[in-house]
């Protein structure tokens, strides 16, 4: 019931989800049309584009011999080219961690747990955690939301 009642009263408001710049994106869309106006960056958006059923080797390999046969120009990074989509797009995931047996999410009710309710399993890394003294808390495991807002809005930016 719990679960319930937080999704009645979520908004966007809330601190969860979405905040920041790109939350203040989805609010006030960009209202003019999208400009790459650097040949390399433009390049490097094709060719990932190209390859998004590939792995990232391939885009690293083929800017790899770009490079060799154009070696002025820079090619971004895989790095700097997924960033550049994502602020072109304004479509960012947005990460979370869940249990390492996938049973669920730590968000909502669970965001504040250290151990899933279910199976029991920690929820960080106990090695990590030991040897940082409980400083350093590298989750088990985390899951990739992205938010259906932006990408409708990129649907319909020019």
């Amino acid at each position: 019931m719990g679960f319930i009642c937080a999704l009645q009263q979520a908004s966007l408001d809330d601190e969860v989800g979405l905040t920041g710049e790109d939350l203040e994106q989805l609010r006030n869309p960009p209202q003019t049309p999208c400009c790459i106006d650097n040949l390399c960056d433009e390049l490097a958006i094709s060719m990932f584009l190209a390859l998004q059923h590939s792995s990232e080797v391939a885009y690293l390999n083929i800017r790899a011999a770009v490079k060799k046969h154009y070696p002025d120009p820079e090619v971004p990074s895989l790095h700097r080219i997924k960033k550049m989509i994502a602020d072109l797009t304004g479509i960012k995931s947005i990460i979370d961690h869940r249990c390492i047996n996938s049973c669920g999410a730590f968000v909502g009710l669970w965001a504040d747990l250290d151990a899933c309710p279910t199976c029991g399993e920690p929820r960080y890394d106990q090695k990590q955690l030991q040897q940082s003294h409980g400083n350093t808390k590298v989750p088990h495991a985390v899951f990739q939301t992205i938010p259906i807002g932006p990408q409708l809005q990129a649907l319909w930016h020019e």
